[in-house]
């Protein structure tokens, strides 16, 4: 229902108040659409923590004994020929959002300033730096630039600090920020001397900057304290095996998907007081037998409905990646959360919560299902490139550069630009970053 507030606007040329009343209208969110939103953010680690934990409190939900582990999805139809071995494989742990997430609830955000730092945060990576290119953010959304921009200072407002940065000078800026530090010369140094910062050349920083040496070794002290991996703690590498929520066989004319039912329990309701006739006419409990009825079947229309999307999700995705999946090729295809949530008729902050520490096993090769994602760049020539394959042009160019004289991220943007590839020095070194590729001077001084 809609709420209007009244708000005050006080004219400082005439002194005097004006009444402005703005129609604010927000969807109430039933309990039930809450739970599916809290169910499909899970990853299958916190789910099965979830079912435990209702298990234990609701007499009306039973596990049932799976007859077979897996179940073959698709939208019109499930089948069970579909019999896929199952890999395990050692990657990152599903590290949840929710401490980063919970912080934001407590803000006071407008659905739209909430909807955009949610997906910015579900776009960081392990180490707490924002993975996607804002503009592209804002495209998937649906949002302006300056929106976009409003939420990314809102995810830089929270803790841990540094995080919600898109280089590692704005994290350690950030840090910096945080403590007060603004008009420092450790501010100065992150700011002005980056290059020589990571060099430590304490002699080029303090000619650059016109300060003395000893003042500029103590501030790199200071720097060193911070964090260049600010949620590395929270969202970072574990060593924990990871299991997939779907098994997949890609072939070219063919895709098949499978739920894995190992790690995803399947809850029938039941009833112990059923025959229990002194229990059942009691009022409090007659109310306690409801409130639970209620909540068990709630809570298994939202696992039926996470697991529909999800599975729609990962068909469209596989679908849509299928040429390179069936050769076992990094480069796919250009496919955004936009592009997925238009296809499918979601919201995109649906599909960011479905792909969100979602595994998937594809012919035998355990992956995130949000690395079958990538955004597009755009050529020259009026066309679009995806991440995935200008992070494969840039490992390309450095394999083959000259061993002696390696190439700067200016000149690797040169070439691509050369290519058509309309892209930014600061976007080459984050890719470069991405790829675990040693700046220039690294570079030749390992090879020397």
């Amino acid at each position: 229902m809609p709420s209007f507030f009244l708000t005050c606007k006080i004219d400082n040329m005439k002194n005097k108040l004006s009444h402005q009343q703005r129609l604010a209208q927000r969807m109430a969110l039933t309990p039930q659409m809450r739970q599916s939103i809290k169910l499909l953010s899970m990853s299958i680690k916190d789910l099965n923590e979830h079912i435990e934990s209702v298990l234990t409190a609701n007499p009306f939900l039973k596990k049932l004994v799976e007859t077979t582990n897996r179940e073959q999805y698709s939208r019109s139809s499930r089948e069970t020929s579909f019999r896929p071995e199952l890999q395990v494989s050692s990657d990152r742990n599903e590290n949840p959002r929710q401490g980063i997430l919970s912080q934001l609830t407590m803000l006071g955000l407008d659905k739209k300033a909430f909807e955009i730092a949610e997906y910015l945060i579900y776009e960081l990576d392990d180490n707490g730096y924002l993975s996607a290119e804002l503009e592209a953010g804002a495209g998937d959304l649906g949002v302006s630039i300056e929106d976009a921009e409003k939420g990314l200072e809102t995810v830089q407002g929270l803790e841990p600090a540094g995080i919600g940065a898109r280089d590692v000078g704005e994290c350690l800026e950030l840090q910096l920020k945080r403590a007060g530090k603004e008009d420092s010369l450790e501010h100065r140094i992150v700011t002005e001397a980056l290059n020589e910062l990571v060099k430590n050349d304490a002699d080029t920083i303090a000619r650059s900057l016109g300060t003395d040496k000893d003042k500029v070794l103590d501030a790199l002290r200071n720097i060193k304290k911070l964090n260049p991996r600010p949620a590395s703690a929270v969202l970072g590498e574990d060593a924990q095996a990871v299991i997939p929520e779907l098994i997949a066989k890609v072939k070219r004319n063919k895709v098949q998907i499978a739920i894995n039912r190992e790690r995803l329990p399947q809850l029938k309701l039941y009833n112990p007081y059923e025959h229990e006739l002194d229990i059942i006419k009691d009022p409090e409990a007659r109310k306690f037998l409801k409130d639970n009825m209620d909540s068990a079947k709630t809570l298994m229309d939202g696992l039926k409905r996470r697991e529909e999307t999800i599975s729609d999700v990962a068909t469209y995705i596989l679908g849509f990646q299928q040429e390179a999946l069936a050769v076992d090729s990094r480069d796919i295809k250009c496919l955004t959360i936009k592009d997925v949530a238009r296809a499918l008729g979601f919201h995109p902050s649906t599909i960011s919560r479905a792909v969100s520490n979602k595994y998937i096993q594809v012919n035998d090769k355990v992956m995130a299902l949000k690395d079958l994602l990538s955004q597009g760049l755009k050529k020259g020539n009026g066309e679009t490139t995806s991440k995935a394959q200008v992070l494969n042009r840039i490992s390309e160019i450095v394999s083959k550069e000259d061993r002696s004289a390696p190439l700067s991220d200016e000149k690797i943007c040169g070439r691509l630009e050369s290519e058509g590839i309309m892209i930014k020095r600061r976007t080459v070194a984050k890719y470069r970053e991405a790829l675990r590729i040693l700046p220039t001077y690294l570079r030749r001084k390992a090879r020397s």
